[in-house]
């Protein structure tokens, strides 16, 4: 299947069951699907909190919310409520007639290579086109997994489209920001007293691993120290379930706290009018990289070759100069990191208990990275004073 095979695609199901910044990560590659077949009908399948994601992305004509979490185990299948779920979810993907899956994820486990096949199967579609690592049988299409890292992850995606034929020179990130989001961000942003131009701080990390955290109390010194050294408010931003980890951010004069009070589509129309965003490795940096603000992530035990912001330069605690990117990802130096998304595999997910890889990165050194990306940007003059 090729290029040549444009006029015969007209429905595609891509699969990315996965969370928020995930979902930011596999926009390249459905955008270059969108380029090659303009024609097609693309849904997305996703999970509820991905969802909203992925319907700013241009390119999805329609997302289908998928609970992959009541999934994740084995002993979920014995649940006649869930098995019941997947069975209206097969029937329904069956009932589309799509032409070709596109599987936006590694075969790490032997248990989530049979749901992906069965997926696939349940889809009943002629082209099945994926990761293979050995676990890829059922693909008709295959790229092969290098390992975690490798690639990043949305790199992969690339090439898992490519083997349809797909191009994929200058594919990138593809969101657009509704503008009645914009509307109801401009209100939320005057309720707070939030003049322009502002720094947005994400301390949470989402639900899958808390060893991504760095030091709440960190998050707060950085950000005393930048409204001390620019004057610009800081505004943070997460779930309402994040607020009791931010308590000493919101603690700080001059920080207005948007935490719980956004939709997805409402954060990104923050991001996008923020000077810079700084936040750990989670999916709020990875939106505001996609949205092309200037972003700084912090990296502890996560693979940031697989999971970096798209366009991000790597920096390491210590080290000078600092890259000229509009994305930065600053992490440790230290021979056990990163310890999660190793190789062919999960890798610990809750890091170790001496987090030594967060512990070495300084507030002082990300306030100087700040102020960096700051008059790089423009937002600021040298040595830290609004232009």
């Amino acid at each position: 299947m090729g290029v040549a095979n444009v006029a015969a695609v007209r429905r595609i199901l891509v699969v990315k069951l996965a969370d928020l910044g995930d979902a930011v990560l596999a926009t390249p590659a459905i955008g270059a699907l969108r380029r090659a077949f303009p024609t097609a009908r693309i849904d997305a399948l996703t999970t509820p909190s991905a969802r909203a994601v992925l319907d700013l992305c241009p390119a999805v004509d329609r997302t289908i919310g998928f609970p992959k979490a009541l999934f994740d185990r084995p002993t979920d299948l014995a649940h006649p409520a869930r098995l019941a779920t997947m069975a209206r979810l097969a029937a329904h993907l069956r009932a589309q007639h799509y032409d070709a899956v596109v599987l936006l994820h590694h075969l790490t486990t032997g248990f989530g290579a049979l749901k992906f096949r069965a997926l696939a199967r349940a889809a009943g579609a002629p082209v099945v086109a994926g990761l293979d690592n050995g676990r890829g049988t059922f693909l008709t299409h295959r790229a092969t997994d290098l390992g975690f890292g490798a690639r990043t992850e949305w790199e992969y995606g690339l090439d898992i489209v490519a083997t349809l034929g797909v191009p994929t020179d200058g594919a990138g990130t593809n969101l657009q920001v509704p503008e009645a989001a914009r509307a109801a961000a401009d209100r939320l942003l005057a309720q707070a007293g939030v003049p322009e131009p502002f720094i947005v701080v994400h301390p949470g990390v989402g639900p899958y691993s808390q060893a991504r955290a760095w030091p709440a109390d960190r998050f707060a010194a950085v950000a005393r120290d930048l409204r001390a050294a620019t004057g610009m408010p800081i505004v943070a931003v997460g779930t309402r379930d994040e607020a009791a980890g931010s308590a000493p951010l919101l603690a700080e004069s001059g920080v207005a706290n948007l935490l719980g009070r956004t939709t997805i589509a409402e954060l990104a129309a923050v991001l996008e009018r923020a000077a810079l965003v700084i936040g750990a490795d989670s999916g709020v940096a990875h939106l505001a990289a996609a949205l092309r603000r200037p972003t700084l992530a912090i990296f502890g035990p996560s693979n940031h070759d697989a999971w970096r912001p798209i366009g991000a330069a790597l920096h390491y605690v210590g080290t000078r100069p600092f890259p000229d990117a509009e994305a930065l990802v600053v992490r440790a130096r230290i021979p056990c990191a990163p310890c999660l998304y190793t190789g062919y595999t999960l890798g610990q997910r809750q890091g170790c208990a001496l987090r030594t890889c967060l512990d070495w990165i300084t507030a002082s050194e990300i306030v100087e990275a700040a102020l960096h990306m700051l008059r790089n940007s423009g937002a600021i003059d040298a040595p830290g004073k609004l232009p």
